[in-house]
């Protein structure tokens, strides 16, 4: 027997037929499978058109989370969880053979660990210190044998180079501190967990604003970027210069300094969403707050990173304004202005970029128009 061919009410022309002995209950229970039971009423439009399908919902967050976690332990856990120096530059004043019964003891103890630098005297060695020429130096003159050390850079630095200089010597060394920290910053991590925060604000400045506008003309997401950066600069600077005292450079040198911090990361951030679309958040999260974080020198300098990732700590926005704002701090500006350089050459380099792929990106829709115009 012929069976005539039915649709539903309403539908538009070309739709597939359906078959009269499909059943409506089983067809809906497979849709079910694979749809989100809205569970929560009055969710807003947006959250809602961006809703995924069941599977994608669960295994994406669980996956793209854990390969995050994974890597910033990995990478952590590799960079301090047994530091040793590399290269580490330390200097001495003394006669010849004390100094070369030093550097021997030094190189036994860990070969390729330091790199030695020789003074006159107890002052040269002294304003080696005091510019971060050197973290520590051994002098031994007729006032006697001892250590001199820049506590600003750091407890742990200092407490290691300090113990390995004392050891090489053979015998207890007095230790003094010629640049000791700031009393608002005892611990001397306040560098690194300001210069992590404005990373960390930079790409969530990105993040949203990529979500809430994707098709933002580039001129006005810069402009939107300047703000965030000067305002993140002023805040920072309060806080760091003027609330704690954890800061003792200038309010202006901090603000610029971590001002560009938040351009540069901001610009990065947004690039590599630009570039990688949805995978562009966990790359940015591995690139800026991993591996940027743990190679800024915000806790232990450069050399005493594993081989693989000191290089990082010469390139990378967060290690630059470490740099800057330390050496502002405490050493006389010195690496301020190579700071400076840095920061802003990410971003823009970072916002050049993006101005040519959206330039090729403009030119490819526009030549795309005559050709589809042709084809009807």
């Amino acid at each position: 027997m012929h069976h005539a061919t039915t649709y539903p009410p309403g539908a538009p022309s070309g739709l597939a037929p359906q078959d009269p002995n499909a059943d409506p209950a089983a067809d809906h229970g497979r849709r079910a499978r694979h749809a989100l039971v809205d569970s929560e009423p009055d969710l807003p439009a947006p959250v809602l058109a961006a809703a995924a399908g069941a599977r994608k919902a669960i295994l994406v967050p669980v996956i793209t989370a854990l390969a995050i976690g994974t890597v910033f332990v990995a990478v952590y856990l590799a960079a301090f969880h047994a530091p040793s120096a590399r290269h580490q530059p330390v200097g001495i004043a003394a006669s010849d053979r004390v100094a070369a019964h030093t550097e021997l003891a030094l190189n036994n103890a860990a070969p390729d660990g330091y790199t030695f630098y020789r003074y006159p005297d107890a002052e040269a060695a002294r304003q080696a210190v005091t510019h971060d020429e050197v973290p520590a130096a051994l002098v031994a003159d007729g006032q006697g044998t001892r250590v001199l050390v820049a506590g600003a850079q750091g407890p742990s630095t200092v407490s290691s180079l300090a113990t390995a200089m004392t050891a090489a010597v053979g015998k207890p060394v007095p230790v003094k501190d010629v640049l000791p920290l700031a009393a608002g910053d005892s611990r001397g991590l306040s560098v690194f967990y300001a210069a992590f925060g404005v990373v960390l604000a930079g790409f969530l400045f990105a993040v949203s604003s990529y979500q809430i506008a994707p098709r933002l003309r580039l001129a006005v997401r810069v402009a939107s970027m300047l703000v965030f950066s000067a305002a993140s600069g002023v805040v920072v600077a309060l806080l760091t210069h003027t609330a704690f005292s954890a800061l003792p450079a200038s309010f202006a040198v901090v603000t610029v300094v971590v001002g560009l911090l938040a351009w540069a990361s901001a610009a990065a951030a947004g690039l590599l969403l630009r570039l990688f679309g949805p995978l562009g958040m966990p790359v940015a999260s591995v690139v800026l707050l991993i591996l940027g974080n743990a190679t800024s020198g915000g806790i232990l300098p450069a050399t005493f990173l594993p081989a693989w990732l000191s290089p990082l700590a010469s390139v990378m926005p967060p290690a630059a304004a470490v740099r800057g704002l330390r050496g502002a701090a405490y050493f006389h500006d010195v690496h301020l202005t190579g700071a400076i350089v840095t920061l802003a050459a990410w971003g823009l380099g970072c916002l050049t970029v993006q101005y040519v792929l959206d330039r090729v990106a403009a030119g490819r829709a526009q030549t795309g128009v005559p050709a589809t115009v042709a084809a009807r």
